[in-house]
C-alpha cells in the first residue's frame, strides 16, 4: 500500500511541475498589451486650442541646453529639428523657456524630443 502512495505522490508532483512550467511559458509569450506604444498624457490644466491633445510627458524644467533637457529629473535629448511653442507664440525659440517652467513634450521614435510646449 505504501508503494501505491509513493507512485501517486510522484505522479502528482510531476503533474504539478509540468502544469507550472506550462503556465510560465504561456505567460511569457503573452504581450503586455499596448505598452509598446508611446502613450500621451494630458495635464489637468486648460490648454490653448492650438496645443496637442496630449503629450508624451510633462513636468518642470530642471536644466536646459541646446542639445538636451532635464524635465522632472529625467534627462532627454532634443532633436536637431526640435520646435518650441508658448501659448502666445507657436514658433518660439529656446530663450522663451527657463528652469522651473512647466512644459509638455512630444518625442520621436528615437526618444528625442521633437516639440516642447510651455504649459500656462
Amino acid at each position: 500500500m505504501s508503494r501505491h502512495r509513493t507512485l501517486s505522490f510522484n505522479a502528482l508532483r510531476h503533474m504539478m511541475i509540468c502544469t507550472g512550467l506550462a503556465l510560465l511559458l504561456v505567460s511569457i509569450g503573452i504581450p503586455g498589451g499596448p505598452g509598446y506604444a508611446q502613450k500621451r498624457v494630458k495635464p489637468e490644466v486648460v490648454l490653448p486650442l492650438d496645443y496637442p491633445d496630449g503629450f508624451h510627458g510633462f513636468g518642470p524644467i530642471d536644466a536646459l541646453d541646446e542639445d538636451w533637457i532635464v524635465i522632472g529629473d529625467i534627462f532627454m535629448e532634443l532633436s536637431p529639428l526640435v520646435t518650441f511653442h508658448t501659448p502666445t507664440k507657436m514658433n518660439s525659440d529656446i530663450d522663451d523657456f527657463n528652469t522651473g517652467d512647466r512644459v509638455g513634450y512630444l518625442k520621436n521614435s528615437e526618444g528625442e524630443i521633437i516639440s516642447l510646449w510651455l504649459i500656462p
